[in-house]
């Protein structure tokens, strides 16, 4: 016999249980509560009570009348209750909702919330799915496979159709290119672990607990991956082998939407989120260094889907020198800078960001603008992830640090009590010094230098026993922090003459 939990998964999967109350409970049948007295038809032991708020509010109009209808649920053994909420201008029909909640939890009746659901079609689904089992998954499946064509063919795009998968499954999903780039991750609201499935997923791309392959011309075109800690359920992995092709396909049609149009060479062609937008400049390989056209245009593909149309668009080819990105910024990214790290990351090589422009016709200083920031950054010893525009008289004047007068003997004096001792010793303090100086706070020096920040703390306390510093001292940062650049480049230098 099917329990209740068991069928929440196949047919409510994003539903939320009733607090501290198991779920663990066969189902026998399934009864609506009606707006008339009697409220139900019958009541056995074992059957599911579908409680919709309209209804509710008329069985129960007082909160009075709601202890006397949960008694009655636990004296007949229920296995439990299914709330349907109200309509989101139907105060009472909240009210009642929490109140009939609440009272179901103090007499241990089991019970999970569904949202706005139609109560004679979940009838039917409950019902359907007591009476055969594997015909209800099918039918739940293909239910969720419509409803993302539908979603397809409305435009809703690769992020549109990840977060109707994940609403409906009631779980963390990403979709992820054919190297395993995130190309969207949506976290459904109201389900308790998907915040933390996501951040546990950016900090463990590979962590999975169901991963399938979408099916391309040329091998796997990516994959779609149920995050977090849940194993799967039957209908996840159902529904997961069904809609992988459906997901390849709108992908492939959505790339080549997007490669047409970044192709038209129509220079006034920018993102519709914008105005105001930034170019992004990256060095695209070329022949030389063992690349081949192909594996460019395929990278290029690939790097379409780290965001929406709207937001983002390509110019060139696979034949250009750079690759050059044009991003639509809104609230959520006011300078470009979230969407230009992830670009960065994906590529794994330095990104250069112009400043925002407002103006179709201001594209191609920007796009000037960006390159002559990336041409700086590049010849830094140690460029940074995102080279700023704004920021380019700073990526110069670190560049041209080396050509300080005395510059480098006068480093290694302020710097000589970290200089003694095992080389892997110094190594620790420099890096660390470093990481503390280029960073706000511990934490942020932690995660640069992926260790706890506890250890971070003890090394800050070790180095300023060791020198006398204070490193809060603001004085002494900018010096030291130039230092440790010019001791730093200094090594490599040396390293890199000694290997050739």
């Amino acid at each position: 016999m099917a329990t209740l939990e068991e069928l929440r998964a196949v047919i409510l999967p994003g539903a939320r249980a009733f607090p501290g109350v198991s779920l663990d409970r066969p189902i026998a049948w399934v009864r609506v509560l009606r707006a008339r007295v009697p409220a139900f038809d019958a009541l056995e032991p074992g059957d599911l009570a579908i409680v919709p708020a309209s209804a509710l509010t008329h069985v129960a109009a007082a909160a009075a009348d709601l202890e006397p209808l949960v008694r009655a649920l636990r004296d007949a053994g229920v296995a439990g209750v299914v709330l349907l909420e109200p309509d989101p201008d139907d105060a009472a029909g909240r009210a009642a909702v929490d109140a009939l909640e609440s009272a179901a939890v103090r007499a241990d009746v089991a019970g999970i919330r569904a949202g706005r659901v139609d109560s004679a079609v979940l009838e039917r689904s409950v019902a359907g799915f007591l009476v055969n089992r594997r015909a209800e998954l099918e039918h739940q499946s293909r239910l969720l496979e419509s409803g993302l064509e539908a979603r397809a063919l409305a435009g809703a795009g690769p992020e549109g159709l990840v977060a109707a998968v994940a609403e409906q499954l009631g779980r963390a999903v990403a979709l992820e290119g054919p190297r395993g780039t995130a190309i969207a991750v949506h976290a459904p609201s109201g389900i308790p672990d998907a915040a933390a499935a996501v951040a546990a997923y950016h900090a463990r791309p590979r962590r999975a607990v169901l991963r399938v392959a979408l099916p391309g011309a040329a091998g796997p075109a990516g994959s779609l991956a149920l995050l977090g800690d849940r194993p799967p359920s039957e209908l996840e992995r159902h529904t997961a082998d069904r809609i992988a092709a459906l997901l390849a396909l709108e992908l492939d049609r959505d790339d080549a939407v997007r490669r047409a149009r970044d192709t038209s060479g129509r220079a006034e062609t920018l993102p519709t989120g914008g105005p105001p937008w930034v170019v992004v400049v990256a060095r695209q390989r070329t022949a030389e260094s063992g690349d081949t056209s192909d594996a460019r245009e395929a990278l290029r593909r690939e790097l379409r889907r780290l965001a929406p149309a709207r937001r983002m668009t390509l110019r060139g080819d696979a034949e250009s020198l750079e690759l050059r990105a044009v991003l639509a910024l809104d609230e959520g990214d006011r300078d470009g800078m979230e969407l230009s790290r992830r670009i960065g990351a994906f590529l794994r090589r330095t990104v250069a960001v112009s400043r925002p422009f407002k103006a179709p016709g201001d594209r191609p200083a920007a796009e000037a603008d960006a390159r002559a920031t990336l041409e700086a950054a590049e010849s830094l010893l140690h460029p940074p992830a995102v080279a700023r525009a704004d920021r380019l008289p700073a990526i110069r004047l670190l560049g041209n640090l080396h050509n300080v007068p005395d510059g480098p003997r006068l480093a290694r004096e302020l710097l000589e009590p970290l200089l003694v001792g095992r080389p892997d010793v110094r190594r620790e303090h420099l890096a660390t010094l470093q990481a503390v100086l280029d960073h706000p706070g511990v934490a942020e020096a932690a995660a640069a230098l992926n260790v706890h920040r506890n250890t971070v703390a003890y090394r800050i306390r070790r180095i300023e026993s060791l020198t006398g510093w204070r490193l809060a001292d603001p004085d002494l940062r900018l010096p030291l922090l130039l230092a440790v650049r010019l001791v730093h480049d200094g090594q490599e230098v040396a390293a890199r003459g000694s290997r050739g």
